[in-house]
């Protein structure tokens, strides 16, 4: 179990989120990606989850990866050795015309090497989620992995897995409770609520949310926010975490009106 259910939630409000490890500034959930977050002094990680053909799971947002890498193909088709192969960050590199290679990264190397951060992971896929559960306690890390899907089934899945172990956050449904149905104390399994700062062109922040969430005894975290009006938009309502593209841009920020 562990060893403190708050370690995820440490640290002055609101905590920086590297999404994706900061997709504006560095090949997204790659080696690059977590070294940069690790060489800045950030303290989380978001990152996305996927499965091999051979059953490993790695850090990855799409089903292929085709938008990031010059290589065309499934992760669900492709063996990890043959993933390890190529520059995970290849098309980021060349729009920064830079001469660079980085890989794709199994989540329990990343676990296991990158001890000093907290991860919050998503789940992009059903039917992994004992495998998640496994590799996060062989790597000792139950009090530093937040799960989370925008899937109610999936986070479900996780949930009924790990029995409450492991931290998660809400899905779409507990987003829709939230932002639509009455404020009050509700039988949620969950430790914090992941909205997005807008949805589909819906404004989804509000100071609403900030009560649901206080009520129900739940950390707020927002995404995707990458600009500094935004900023000040999520401080004003209130809220223990956010997710950016733009982590330096936002601590920057944040110092400047500490």
């Amino acid at each position: 179990m562990f060893l403190d259910r708050n370690y995820y939630f440490r640290g002055e409000k609101p905590i920086i989120i590297p999404h994706r490890g900061g997709i504006n500034v560095v090949p997204e959930n790659t080696l690059h990606a977590l070294e940069h977050t690790v060489e800045n002094n950030f303290t989380h990680f978001e990152t996305d989850l996927r499965m091999t053909k051979d059953g490993e799971i790695i850090l990855n947002h799409d089903a292929t990866i085709n938008r990031t890498t010059h290589q065309k193909g499934n992760i669900s088709e492709l063996d990890w050795k043959d993933l390890k192969k190529i520059n995970a960050g290849s098309k980021f590199y060349e729009r920064k015309d830079l001469n660079r290679n980085t890989s794709f990264v199994l989540l329990k190397e990343a676990l296991s090497i990158f001890d000093q951060l907290c991860f919050n992971l998503d789940l992009k896929e059903s039917g992994m989620a004992e495998k998640v559960y496994k590799i996060i306690k062989e790597t000792k890390a139950e009090d530093r992995t937040l799960v989370s899907s925008f899937s109610p089934s999936r986070l479900d899945e996780f949930i009924k897995v790990s029995n409450g172990e492991i931290l998660t956050s809400g899905s779409f449904r507990e987003n829709v409770i939230a932002r639509y149905f009455p404020t009050k104390k509700r039988n949620l399994k969950i430790q914090a609520l992941q909205a997005p700062f807008i949805y589909r062109g819906l404004k989804v922040h509000s100071r609403k949310l900030k009560d649901f969430c206080e009520i129900n005894n739940l950390y707020l975290h927002i995404w995707t926010v990458n600009n500094n009006e935004d900023f000040d938009k999520c401080l004003e309502f209130g809220c223990d975490g956010i997710m950016t593209d733009e982590p330096l841009k936002l601590r920057t920020y944040l110092d400047r009106n500490s």
